[in-house]
């Protein structure tokens, strides 16, 4: 790799930020340019930097990651986008794909994953956690959220519910309004035909999805 690679790095919280700059400053071929905690700065950050590689949460702010990684493939096509997140769902994976994100990389990695999926991306493929590629490989196309017509946010509200957040916790986490998180709550239940969120725990337990 001897080109100097030009990274954004994109996410919420400051101290992740700090170690991923702590990791590309001890290689001189990776250079940060830009920082950002939400889909706007990110944009903005276009505007001033040459970008090759942008790395994002999903769960930023204004836009989130979803919209975010869509703006930079439309408006910067030749940058590379990598997701780092918590989320192992199928359905994330399979939309940021879609969205154009060159990879797909859990949070729990370790820097060497990280450094590899860079170097891979560089040769022009793409790049999936070790830990999700098999399962991922090996799903039908009518996995779980396609079975029940469940969108990506539809997906991550039924995950942070299982981690236990309410819906002011939600709405707060993805910088929704709490009757939007409601909402999106009905329209579950709904389209899952349960009658309460202990229902829709032990369907979602039940399908693995948490």
């Amino acid at each position: 790799m001897n080109n100097l690679t030009k990274i954004l790095i994109a996410d919420d919280h400051q101290l992740f930020l700090d170690g991923l700059k702590l990791i590309f400053s001890n290689f001189p071929y990776f250079e940060i340019v830009a920082e950002a905690k939400t889909g706007t700065q990110v944009m903005d950050s276009f505007e001033i930097h040459q970008i090759d590689i942008a790395i994002l949460d999903v769960n930023m702010p204004k836009p989130n990651g979803f919209e975010t990684c869509k703006l930079i493939k439309q408006k910067y096509p030749k940058c590379k986008v990598i997701i780092l997140t918590m989320y192992n769902e199928n359905a994330f994976i399979r939309e940021f794909f879609k969205s154009g994100a060159s990879a797909y990389i859990l949070k729990n990695a370790g820097k060497a994953e990280l450094l590899n999926a860079i170097e891979i991306l560089n040769k022009g493929e793409k790049y999936i956690s070790k830990e999700l590629e098999n399962n991922f490989k090996n799903l039908p196309e009518d996995d779980f959220a396609k079975t029940f017509s469940l969108t990506p946010r539809e997906i991550e509200i039924i995950c942070l519910l299982g981690e236990g957040n309410n819906s002011n916790e939600i709405s707060e986490k993805l910088f929704l309004s709490t009757y939007t998180v409601v909402t999106h709550r009905k329209n579950i239940l709904k389209k899952l035909s349960l009658k309460n969120t202990a229902e829709l725990m032990s369907f979602a337990h039940e399908k693995g999805l948490i």
